[in-house]
């Protein structure tokens, strides 16, 4: 292809592989669409050599990712975008896949079929939800506004969680002084992962975690016993230096957000904190349609690179474990796979193919509270040592939305939606009607819109399932005069003559009790 654009008077720069494909990146002021671009993926004998991953071509030389393999017979291009190597340039990038044989071709085009309704990054994509780009960097994800929308309710839910439990949300900022990873250990253990660079003599680390902020929050000032325990939460953003083999959408980015949480306490506290950490995590994960044998528990132990006691570590596996075996949870040891600083309970969720994520954490913390040499003051006077609990539910809010998009096959419960209702008038008279319910239901909190394209009402239905939103209302003539509506929503489900303003309770109901189902057929079924 790369030969073809150079006789077509192109330049390309370099031909590389994606995480499945090929890309062809040339120089351009303007870009290509996907339909001119197939006038390039023509299969021709071109002798060529491939010296020091440069080949040189009717004058024009590129860089090639790739030692040629096999004859590509048969191409088949997804995507065309640019980016920009610099502030002066501007790269096509044209990616593909090609193949030997068309049978070969065709195993793939059924893959990607299956694929679509199932890869988080192809949703993502299709349903305008996030995005990578090549200038940002590898790893680092753009949200969408839909996307950010599924992001601020995954928060809104977990700050309701933090809130019913008592924590006290912060604020902390990205980068510090590299004292303070020294301190933390993370500096001599976690460095490998983090992004560390000199300003003004001075030499800082951007964080790979928010405990020792956190930790400097509690010791701002003296603490009592009587304010034990002492909970913080923070949407944490946080930067790790992943290995750019080991990238996978939002499954492992550099750049995430936790739904952090760290409790300061007394050790004899310890057991009643523990335990309503865990009661909660299996909670929120059965909310959101993880329960029973697709919900997996892990005590992780020491690692062989650590910091603290033997003695202390001990301590703190010794009362993972009891409270584990009193809730009743059945677990598995892992051996030598706790956090640095202590050991933990993970908990790892099943999705709709069968397959295992690790996500929440509850990690219990005697080392960093003795580095940062924290205290309180004891009913007697005395000052004493805390215990630390760090904790995340979700664990990455990305990794999280990553997992529900492809459980959910896109299809997220109705308060996840980015668009809840869609209404779609029949005819163009009817577009009154449907304007007056979206503001209806804009008022109520409720996400909607309206499709009044001058496309079939059926390729406009069509398009709504694809857009994975849960609701439909169509409304022609009948609707108008009865003041009703046709509601449609997953599975084909149709209900004619609905009263509006039972349609907006039971939706009402749904959205606010966060449900998996939908409430909203079910109720008006029953009617």
């Amino acid at each position: 292809m790369a030969l073809n654009l150079i006789d077509a008077g192109y330049r390309p720069v370099k031909v590389g592989l994606g995480e499945r494909d090929f890309f062809v990146d040339f120089e351009s002021d303007r870009g290509i669409s996907l339909e001119e671009a197939k006038a390039f993926a023509k299969n021709r004998r071109v002798e060529v050599q491939v010296k020091e991953r440069r080949v040189k071509y009717n004058g024009v030389e590129f860089e090639v990712e790739l030692e040629p393999a096999g004859e590509a017979r048969f191409i088949y291009l997804t995507n065309v975008s640019t980016h920009h190597p610099d502030q002066d340039r501007q790269y096509v990038r044209i990616r593909g896949v090609a193949f030997e044989t068309e049978e070969e071709l065709k195993r793939y085009l059924d893959w990607l079929r299956e694929a679509e309704e199932v890869d988080h990054r192809i949703l993502g994509e299709r349903l305008d939800l996030f995005s990578f780009h090549e200038e940002a960097g590898p790893g680092i994800v753009l949200y969408h506004p839909k996307g950010a929308v599924i992001r601020n309710e995954l928060m809104n839910y977990m700050r309701q969680i933090n809130s019913s439990m008592g924590y006290q949300e912060v604020y902390t900022s990205h980068v510090y002084r590299a004292v303070l990873w020294r301190i933390s250990g993370h500096y001599s253990l976690y460095k490998d992962k983090m992004l560390l660079f000199r300003q003004e003599d001075e030499e800082v680390g951007v964080k790979p975690m928010n405990c020792p902020a956190h930790i400097m929050i509690y010791k701002s000032r003296t603490r009592s016993y009587r304010e034990l325990p002492v909970r913080f939460s923070e949407f944490g953003h946080v930067y790790r230096w992943e290995k750019k083999g080991e990238l996978y959408g939002l499954l492992r980015t550099r750049g995430f957000t936790q739904d952090d949480g760290h409790i300061f306490l007394a050790e004899d506290q310890l057991e009643q904190e523990l335990r309503s950490l865990v009661e909660k995590t299996v909670e929120v994960l059965s909310k959101l349609g993880f329960r029973g044998d697709d919900v997996r528990v892990n005590l992780s132990t020491k690692p062989d690179e650590s910091i603290g006691s033997q003695e202390l570590w001990d301590r703190a596996t010794g009362v993972l474990r009891k409270v584990l075996e009193e809730v009743g949870l059945k677990y598995l040891v892992k051996e030598k796979e706790g956090a640095f600083y202590g050991p933990k309970i993970d908990f790892d969720i099943r999705d709709s193919l069968g397959r295992w994520w690790q996500l929440s954490t509850v990690q219990v913390d005697f080392a960093l509270p003795e580095r940062f040499k924290l205290e309180y003051v004891d009913r007697g006077g005395e000052r004493r040592r805390p215990v630390m609990i760090h904790r995340a539910i979700y664990g990455s809010i990305d990794r999280f939305m990553a997992i529900l998009l492809e459980h959910y096959r896109g299809k997220l419960p109705t308060w996840l939606c980015p668009i809840q209702v869609r209404i779609l008038p029949v005819t163009f008279e009817n577009s009154a009607y449907g304007l007056n319910l979206m503001r209806e239901l804009t008022s109520l909190g409720v996400r909607a819109e309206v499709d009044a394209g001058e496309e079939t009402l059926s390729r406009r239905v069509k398009r709504a399932y694809d857009d994975g939103v849960p609701y439909i209302l169509v409304v022609g003539k009948r609707e108008v005069e009865e003041g009703t509506v046709t509601v449609r929503g997953r599975g084909n489900v149709e209900l004619k003559g609905v009263n509006v303003q039972e349609f907006e309770s039971a939706l009402l109901k749904e959205i606010g009790e966060r449900s998996s189902e939908q409430i909203v057929l079910l109720t008006l079924k029953g009617k």
